[in-house]
This record gives structure tokens, C-alpha cells and sequence, in this order.
């Protein structure tokens, strides 16, 4: 009975109805599965717990409205009929002579923003077709788009959907979310509901809300929607792979908005293909544990109190907080990654300040290891994020192999020092030029001028501007090697990474 629209809310809605009923793809849908769905949203929407999240999606539709008595359950079966269950209403006598706007088909119903998030009131002229007083859509879709707010999470007050051009992808967020909503609302509706903030089992996605004004839990919320979106795509990638095929690009776009008439809003961000397929080759089994070892470290975050007691000097151990994790709280490296796209194009600072701080192992509270820095999840990153030709990527490796070789062989601590923490341009080439110098004596060139310019000055390369972001490439596969092979230890790094602090402390006053 229906077929995906490429309009997001409708979409996401369709995605619902599939997940509810466990059909993989909308033309398997039929009139009883979409019976069984109306039931189980009717049982949902006017039984209370949705209010605080039906609000800022069905503005001043039937199922936030108060009331009790028999005439109020009246009118509610009345709306469930005309509205859940418009795939077998009677088309209204306003849209016989219409067509649905999202699927083409005789439209039987006119609906507003009490049916559809973001639309205008019920019988305003302004902004639809023909000067209607509402959007025209057929029974069917009417139904699925019911759904939406199942496909969707409540995320800081607003309703958070996510809408890829890969129906399969747009199908597994969709799961997600409503696996979710199941969950929560068997709590809600048997009692069981925590009101109180804190750790608690039941709720692993999501924090206790509570409602002072009616003394009871209100419906919970997600916090820090990108990093929710972003933690169920990398599930997606590496769980689910038989619903995203890798070999066709595919974008998302995360929507999150209100349709709350106190504050209507709406926030689009969009995730470009490339970083899909960053994200859908990242989880794989070579690059698997270094990048989980990354995420992972997001969630850990230090203590504010702590480390403002500890005037000038980091707190020695970061403490993982009981509310961390997707939905929780909020992941800087999923949020950073994503912003590296933010304006719709690659942001080369954001690249750059990303690869510095989680690539090169360089997070807040937290002791840099060498295994922490992967040359392959570099290059994935550079080929796939900044898109970095490979054969660039593959000179900037072989410069790094020479350096780290003539480092190696001549116990040059010194100089990987001074490489490493170089703050100007001039300050790395003047110490590269001092190497050449002595690599003269020998009998090879540690580099040769087509080499360096290769690196620093390539018609591909980053830019000029963003030297520090080649030097900060060489370090990493610098590090990884050394340490590879036994020359730079985890204490060495230690000990390197203490004396930087001292000296920034001493530069700063503190």
C-alpha cells in the first residue's frame, strides 16, 4: 500500500510502519498491518505518557487535547477513525478532486499541523497549493505519517528524525528509535516510569524527566541529538551490514525541530556520502579497535569541580561519569567529526584541529599512547574525509618512514622532540634543513627537494596554510613506528608529554 516519497518526515513515518510490523520494505505493508499499527498507536497517544513529546510534533492535534467522560472518548474515537485509520476513512468532500502531494495518488483527506509537524493552522490560506487551507494526502500515507514521532526520539524538548537517500539506512535509524519508544512507553503505560535523574537500568538511552505541575514522570529525553544520530549509524555500519550497501553512495540528513507554537524551530544538518562511507569502512576489522579505543574515550570526561581545583594542571584521572553513553550525554568526537561537514563542504581547520586531537592522540585528561596512533585509520580518514589522494597520502607516509629511519638510527630524541612540538613553519623546516645537513655525511640524502615539495607543497595537499596538519601526519605514523619498533616507549612518551606541559605552564604564567 505505500511506497517511500524522498520526503523526510513521510518517509521516516513509512520506516516506522515497517519497523512496527517487521517488513523490510513499504510495498509489503498491507491494509491489516496498517490496522494493527492505528491500534497501537491509539493505545499510545491518548493515553498521556506522549504528551510532553506529542506537543512539539502534532501541535493542538486530538491526542494532547485534556478531557475525560464519555463525550471526550468520543471525540478521540471519532479522530481515530478519521485520522489513524484514514487508510480506510471515506475520502472528506474537501479533497475529491485532489491529488496526494506526496505519492500522487487520490488524495481523501486535508490535514494541518495537527497531522503534519511544521505546517500552518487548520483552515489558514497561507502557503499551500491553490490557496487550500491545508495539505492534501492520501489515506494511506495519512496513517504512516501518524507514526512519526515513533520513528523519531524526543531530544532536548524537540523531535529528532533522521532521513537518508538509502531507504535501508533510513529504515535502520528508524528501528532504533522505535525499539526505544516501545520500551518507554511499556514503562509509561504500566507504571514503572522513572521520575527521578540518575543511573538507572531501565532507562540506557535517555534521562528521567519529571513533571512538577501533574506530580508525575514526564516521557524521557535524549540528550545531545547529533551524537545519538551519529552513535546509531556506526551500530548501523557495524551490526546491521546487510541493510546498507557500501557500494552506493548514500548522504543523511538529521532533522530536529519543534512544531510547538510557543517556539516552532528547525535544525538541518546534513552527513555527505564521503563520511558514510568513512564511517561504514572505519568499523571494519583493521581499523575496528583503534577507532572504538577513540569513541570509546569520548565518553570519558573529567570532572569539572576536580580539574578547577587543580589550577594550572590537568586532573590526574578522568572520571567516567554514571550518565555517559548514546542519548546520555554528549560525544566530542562524533560531534567533531560531524562537524568537519558542517556547512555542507570539508572545513579544513575543523579537519585539521580533528586530526590533531583524537588522530594524534592528543585528548584532554588523557595519556598519549603510541598505539593509539594508526597510520590506517589516518589514511582511511584523509582518502575518505579530506579526500586526500592516495598517491599523497603514500608520499607523506615514505617522507615519515625516512625520518623516523634517521631517527632511529642515529638515537635522535632531540630531533623527534623539536619536530613533534614545532609551533611556525619555518621552526620544522629550519630543523628538517639541520637533518639534510647531517644525513650529507653519509651516503643518502635523508630527502631530496622534489620529495619535500611533494609534501609540504603538492597542487593536492591541504594548502600552505595547514603546514601544521602535514607535520602533524608525519608524527603520527613517526609514533606508530617508532614504537612499533621498540625504539619509543610508552614511559619515553610519557616523560615527553609531562616536560611540553611544564613548559606551556611556565609560558603561560600559571
Amino acid at each position: 500500500m505505500l511506497n517511500w516519497t524522498g520526503h523526510a518526515l513521510v518517509d521516516v513515518g513509512i520506516a516506522a510502519v515497517c519497523a512496527l510490523r517487521g517488513k523490510e520494505d513499504p510495498v509489503q505493508i498491507t491494509p491489516e498491518d496498517l490496522d494493527a499499527v492505528a491500534d497501537e498507536l491509539e493505545r499510545y497517544y491518548f493515553d498521556g505518557a506522549l504528551n510532553s513529546y506529542l506537543t512539539c510534533v502534532f501541535m493542538n492535534s486530538e491526542y494532547v487535547q485534556p478531557g475525560t467522560g464519555s463525550k471526550k472518548a468520543e471525540t478521540r474515537k471519532r479522530y481515530a477513525d478519521r485520522i489513524l485509520r484514514a487508510h480506510r476513512a471515506e475520502t472528506e468532500q474537501a479533497a475529491r478532486t485532489e491529488q496526494c502531494v506526496f505519492s500522487g495518488l487520490p488524495a481523501t483527506h486535508r490535514i494541518h499541523r495537527g497531522q503534519m509537524p511544521l505546517l500552518t493552522g487548520e483552515d489558514v490560506l497561507n502557503f499551500f497549493p491553490a490557496a487550500a487551507g491545508g495539505l492534501f494526502i492520501a489515506g494511506p500515507y495519512l496513517t504512516a505519517l501518524q507514526a512519526l514521532p515513533l520513528g523519531g526520539r524526543r531530544s532536548e524538548g524537540k523531535f529528532l528524525i533522521a532521513h537518508s537517500d538509502s531507504p535501508a539506512l533510513t529504515l535502520a535509524l528508524a528501528r532504533n528509535f522505535v525499539e526505544d519508544n516501545r520500551r518507554l512507553l511499556g514503562l509509561a503505560m504500566s507504571g514503572r516510569l522513572p521520575g527521578v535523574e540518575g543511573p538507572d537500568e531501565r532507562l540506557p538511552r535517555e534521562h528521567a524527566s519529571w513533571d512538577a505541575a501533574k506530580k508525575r514522570p514526564k516521557y524521557p529525553d535524549a540528550k545531545s541529538a547529533f551524537t545519538l544520530i551519529g552513535s546509531d549509524l556506526l551500530d548501523v555500519m557495524e551490526h546491521r551490514r546487510e541493510v546498507f550497501d557500501r557500494n552506493v553512495a548514500a548522504s543523511l540528513q538529521i532533522y530536529w525541530l519543534s512544531s510547538s507554537g510557543q517556539g516552532p524551530s528547525l535544525e538541518i544538518f546534513s552527513v555527505p556520502s564521503n563520511l558514510i562511507r568513512f564511517l561504514s569502512q572505519v568499523t571494519q576489522a583493521s581499523t575496528s579497535a583503534a577507532w572504538h579505543r577513540m569513541v570509546a574515550r569520548g565518553w570519558v570526561v573529567e570532572d569539572a569541580n576536580r580539574s578547577a581545583a587543580i589550577t594550572g594542571k590537568r586532573a590526574p584521572k578522568p572520571i567516567r561519569l554514571h550518565l555517559s553513553g548514546p542519548g546520555r550525554s554528549r560525544n566530542p568526537v562524533l560531534v567533531d567529526l560531524f562537524r568537519i561537514c558542517e556547512e555542507g563542504f570539508v572545513d579544513k581547520p575543523s579537519a585539521r584541529r580533528f586530526v590533531k586531537r583524537y588522530l594524534l592522540s592528543e585528548l584532554r585528561g588523557n595519556i598519549a599512547h603510541a598505539e593509539d596512533c594508526n597510520w590506517e585509520l589516518t589514511d582511511l580518514f584523509l582518502k575518505e574525509v579530506l579526500i586526500m589522494s592516495p598517491e599523497r597520502v603514500q608520499r607523506i607516509r615514505e617522507f615519515a618512514d625516512s625520518l623516523a629511519n634517521y631517527i632511529q638510527t642515529r638515537n635522535d630524541d632531540p630531533f623527534l622532540k623539536r619536530i613533534t612540538y614545532a609551533t611556525k613553519p619555518w621552526v620544522l623546516r629550519g630543523e628538517l634543513v639541520k637533518a639534510q645537513r647531517k644525513s650529507a655525511k653519509g651516503a643518502d640524502l635523508l630527502f631530496s627537494l622534489d620529495q619535500y615539495l611533494q609534501v609540504f607543497e603538492a597542487e593536492d595537499s591541504i594548502g600552505v596554510a595547514d603546514w601544521s596538519l602535514v607535520r602533524d601526519l608525519i608524527c603520527i605514523r613517526l609514533i606508530e613506528l617508532l614504537h612499533k619498533n621498540g625504539w619509543l616507549t610508552a614511559e619515553k612518551l610519557k616523560a615527553e608529554e609531562a616536560e611540553e606541559d611544564e613548559k606551556q605552564t611556565v609560558g603561560t604564567g600559571e
